[in-house]
Order: structure tokens, then C-alpha cells, then sequence
């Protein structure tokens, strides 16, 4: 087994800086003090839960958000939606919500879903949203920030319920990446513990706007690779992000160590960032390019509270492949990785006794796996109801 020291990054153009990795190497920055064991643990009671989104077939079946236990996969509750709502976030009460198309007023507005049982409506908190929202963010304050990729920028709006009339953005932000030659839209935002807003475009570029400031600093440059197709906040603070397709190349010195070397001849694709405060502090590269779990679009993230990283990567008319990385690496661990299936979309979430869970968007699976293993320990299958899943999540 290998460790990183990650000491810069390497774009389209140019090496700026050298990752060095060597067996027995120390990890910057460290992992988490305290960590939770990443082995699979008998759950006594379910206090977390998987939310799914799917978007249903046109004519079939509507699209809607479902609420799982973790313990048995048991679907708890459904919530209906519009084929293009925003994926969940979550209040620090657990709280899940999202961006759709209004019931009452006009254009979209923010909706929570309440943790009830069976067919529950969605509560509208308000509108004013000029355009759909392709992510949804909360802030440690409880605000809302609402990504808009119609005006390439992000609209903070603070919480609480206004249906008279539409609620007004208390503050705009712009800047960095986004609007870069009039084409760099955001796609995907996250808010880190300190209140640092984080905003990844569609061009695999992420900006950074320190709290308190609505001007953005580039964080991650563009042109690296296909949209940022989902962003988190780990258990330390740090934020993650994975984008694709068609990411960009780079090179290593064989196919054992995860060492850059521009004249290497070992190529992998970079499908991931790890930023702290707003500096890039960690890469996440493909397997090799010739090896079978190979995929450069990364479509989703996950990361467990020892700095176990899962990715869900897809590309077209092949099978989706799940990633393992292990705590500080930045090169997946291929004996843990594992294919899901042609066209299986996986997307991935990890819950606090770091078991993780994969969907399958061909044939409307979830499957339920041991932390750092390829042990499936549940799967189930909902032909007629979850139909072409989107994403998941699972609340603090």
C-alpha cells in the first residue's frame, strides 16, 4: 500500500507543482482525529436514512424522492417532484430539501420534505428562483444558496416560509470561474462548515468564495475535463469534488505507485479534487487507461469518516464502475473496486458506520455494501417505482 504527499496539481497545460507518493510516506493533510471504524456495523436503530432521487419515465411514472432505512432498505416514504429538481441537501436537523418547479406562485422555489411515512407532499418554504436549480446548498446559518445556471451565479436567500410573495436573494455571487468567456455556468455548490461557499461550473473548474464575500477566487481551474457533476463536505470539513467526462490526462511512472511523472508512459485521468479552506490539497485519479475498471467521468462521491473515498464513474455504453480509494490515496485500490453494470450511472453515499450504498439507474437497484470491501450485505430491486435514479444522499 502506497500514501501521498499531494504538494500541487497538474493542469491541461502545464506541471505547476509535483505529487510525490512512496510506501510508507506520511499524509497531508492528516485524517480525522478519532476515526470511525470503517468495518461493517450491526445497526441498532436508524437515526440516518438513504434519500433517492429519481426521474421516472415520461408518461409512466412520475418522479419523486424516497426515503429508505439503512438497516433493512425498507422504503419508508415517497414524495412526488418534477423530473428536474435539484438533488437533496440538508439542515442541521436533518432536515432534506430541494429546488422544484412552485405549486403555489410561479417559476421554483425551495421545498422540504418532511420525515413522516407513506405519500407525503413536499412543503413549499418559498419562491422567487428565476430558473430550475441543478444543485441546492444550506449554509452552518441555516441559508439557503441556490445555484443558477441560467445567470451564472449563485442566489443566497435566507430560510423560513414566504408564499405571498417571491423571496428576494440576499446576496448574488459571481466571479472566479463562473462566466469566463460568457460559457462557464455553475453546476454544482456546497457551503463547508466555516461558511465558505464552494462552486463547481461545467468545465470541471471550481471557484471559492470565502464567507462573507460574494467575489469568487479561482480554486480549481476550467478545462480539465467534462462538468462537476457533484460536490460534498466530509466529516473533517473539507470539501470534494468529481467531474467528467473526458478528463484530463496525466502521466505516472508505472502502474504500482501513484507517482506523477510527466514523461511517464502510465497514463490515468484526474476525476477529482480535495480542497481545504479553499486550497487544493488532494487529487483523485482513474485507474490506468488500459485497465478494465477504467472510466473518466465521474458522476458522483462519497467519503467516510476515516478518509475512505467511494466514486461512482460513467461513460457511454459501458458499465458504470464504483471506486475505492484508501484513506490518503490519491490512486484507486483496484482490488476493491468493483463494475456494476452496463450503463448503471452508480451513484453512491456512505452512512456514519462507513457502510455504502450503490444504485444501478439500468435495472432500478440500490445495493448496500461493507465499508473498504466488496461485500454486498443488501440489495433491492423496485421495478414500478424507483425508475432512472439520480442521485443519493444520507442526512447527517
Amino acid at each position: 500500500m502506497t500514501t501521498c504527499n499531494i504538494r500541487g496539481f497538474l493542469s491541461a497545460s502545464l506541471v505547476l507543482l509535483v505529487a510525490a507518493c512512496s510506501a510508507g510516506s506520511s499524509t497531508q493533510p492528516p485524517t480525522p482525529a478519532n476515526p470511525a471504524i470503517s468495518a461493517a456495523r450491526e445497526r441498532t436503530s436508524d437515526t440516518q436514512y438513504l434519500y433517492v432521487y429519481d426521474t421516472g419515465s415520461p408518461g409512466l411514472y412520475s418522479a419523486e424522492y424516497v426515503r429508505y432505512s439503512l438497516s433493512k432498505l425498507q422504503n419508508l416514504e415517497t414524495t412526488a417532484a418534477d423530473g428536474n429538481a435539484s438533488p437533496q441537501t440538508f439542515a442541521s436537523t436533518g432536515l432534506p430539501y430541494f429546488v422544484d418547479e412552485v405549486s403555489h406562485g410561479s417559476g421554483f422555489g425551495v421545498f422540504s420534505q418532511p420525515v413522516k411515512g407513506g405519500v407525503v407532499p413536499a412543503k413549499q418554504q418559498f419562491y422567487g428562483i428565476p430558473c430550475v436549480a441543478s444543485a441546492l446548498a444550506i449554509g452552518p446559518t441555516g441559508n439557503f444558496y441556490v445555484v443558477q445556471y441560467c445567470s451564472t451565479n449563485v442566489l443566497e436567500y435566507k430560510p423560513g416560509v414566504q408564499n405571498s410573495k417571491p423571496k428576494k436573494p440576499i446576496a448574488t455571487y459571481t466571479g472566479g470561474n463562473l462566466g469566463q468567456g460568457g460559457v462557464t455556468n455553475p453546476t454544482y455548490a456546497v457551503v463547508d462548515p466555516s461558511g465558505n461557499l464552494y462552486v463547481g461550473d461545467n468545465a470541471a473548474g471550481v471557484t471559492y468564495f470565502p464567507a462573507g464575500s460574494t467575489t469568487g477566487t479561482v480554486a480549481f481551474p476550467t478545462n480539465n475535463g467534462g462538468s462537476v457533476n457533484q460536490m460534498i463536505v466530509d466529516s473533517n470539513g473539507d470539501v470534494w469534488s468529481i467531474h467528467g467526462p473526458n478528463a484530463t490526462n496525466v502521466y505516472f511512472q508505472d502502474k504500482t505507485h501513484c507517482v506523477l511523472d510527466p514523461s511517464g508512459t502510465v497514463a490515468r485521468n484526474e476525476v477529482g479534487e480535495r480542497f481545504h479552506n479553499g486550497t487544493l490539497v488532494q487529487h483523485l485519479y482513474t485507474a490506468t487507461t488500459d485497465n478494465k475498471l477504467f472510466s473518466d467521468n465521474g458522476v458522483s462521491i462519497a467519503v467516510d469518516a476515516t478518509g475512505r473515498v467511494y466514486t461512482g464513474n460513467q461513460n457511454s455504453s459501458v458499465p458504470g464502475v464504483l471506486m475505492d480509494y484508501d484513506p490518503g490515496q490519491s490512486c484507486p485500490n483496484t482490488n476493491l473496486s468493483f463494475a456494476v453494470g452496463n450503463g448503471a450511472n452508480p451513484q453512491v453515499a456512505v452512512d456514519r458506520e462507513g457502510n455504502y450504498y450503490v444504485t444501478n439507474y439500468t435495472d432500478n437497484t440500490i445495493s448496500s455494501y461493507t465499508g473498504g470491501s466488496k461485500t454486498r450485505t443488501r440489495k433491492i430491486t423496485q421495478a414500478t417505482e424507483l425508475v432512472n435514479i439520480k442521485s443519493v444522499a444520507i442526512n447527517p
